[in-house]
């Protein structure tokens, strides 16, 4: 049923309107991040590992199999994109805990923009100058969210490389969602991004530290944000990827950071408050957003007739 699960016969609307559904999901990851008292290098180790858990779990309970890795190209494309994946989350926790949630969301807002120029370069096809200037609306949208607060530049720089790394990893299984199914490349691709810090911690000596088991509050946190949030969105979003563009998709996930504020007030109140010209900001991110929903409309609109 298209309301379980989006499949070929389904009208693009659900598949846009799944795509928000993950993305609030997501929004809500910010809030857990905060929630969760231990290091983002240990959040994101003990998220994939759940995740990863979870993952086989939920295909075992649809009574599916995990493919095996494919051909080299495409393995070598999985890997990368899992670690990726990892240096996304490492970053995106670690801008948190630098500054806050809404300043990191804000962040992921350039989306746009860095997939406005890499797309083109994967997918071999001319630059559409509509995008860019939307990107560089959102962008400037963004200049006014970062006008609004002093003496964060560390965590706005990390929060735009977390950014650029969610970018190319949209971009990068863009290439790859036709050739697999969706739970095996979030299998792998986790499972890659595991293996990655898994290394990095040991050479660093911190894995035994990372290893020990986290508090109770922590673990349910964990639990949720591994399940629900990750293997469960990120098996969605994979497969969502065979009917929305990957610009598209970012440019949806841009509404992330729209949602995730919401969230944020909601749940921590006056801590997570901002200047007004931030908010502002955002109606101009927003703005951008819904400008360019309406000249893809008008576009197939007039390839169709």
């Amino acid at each position: 049923m298209s309301l379980l699960r989006p499949n070929d016969h389904d009208p693009v609307g659900i598949h846009h309107a799944w795509m928000h559904f993950i993305v609030l999901i997501w929004g809500f990851t910010g809030v857990l991040g905060r929630l969760i008292s231990v290091n983002a290098l240990d959040l994101v180790w003990h998220r994939i590992v759940l995740a990863v858990v979870f993952l086989w779990a939920y295909q075992r309970l649809l009574g599916g199999r995990l493919q095996r890795l494919p051909n080299r190209r495409l393995s070598t494309t999985l890997v990368l994109n899992g670690l990726v994946l990892m240096l996304h989350w490492v970053t995106f926790y670690a801008a948190i805990k630098l500054s806050n949630i809404s300043l990191t969301l804000a962040c992921l807002s350039t989306g746009p923009l860095f997939t406005a120029f890499l797309e083109p370069l994967f997918f071999q096809r001319k630059l559409a100058w509509s995008e860019v200037a939307v990107s560089f609306g959102v962008v400037v949208g963004l200049l006014m969210v970062v006008g609004s607060v002093q003496g964060q530049g560390l965590a706005i720089a990390v929060g735009l490389v977390s950014s650029a790394l969610s970018a190319l990893f949209s971009v990068l299984n863009g290439r790859i969602v036709r050739d697999m199914d969706a739970a095996s490349i979030s299998f792998w691709e986790l499972l890659a991004g595991l293996a990655g810090l898994s290394i990095y911690l040991a050479i660093a000596g911190d894995l035994s530290t990372t290893l020990r088991a986290p508090s109770a509050s922590d673990s349910a946190y964990l639990a949720l944000l591994a399940s629900f949030c990750t293997a469960f969105a990120f098996v969605q979003s994979v497969r969502i990827m065979r009917y929305l563009s990957p610009f598209t998709v970012v440019l949806t996930i841009s509404m992330e950071p729209i949602y995730g504020i919401l969230l944020a007030l909601l749940v921590f109140g006056a801590d997570e408050a901002m200047p007004p010209l931030f908010y502002a900001g955002f109606a101009v991110v927003l703005f951008m957003l819904l400008a360019n929903a309406w000249v893809q409309r008008r576009s197939r609109a007039k390839l169709s007739t």
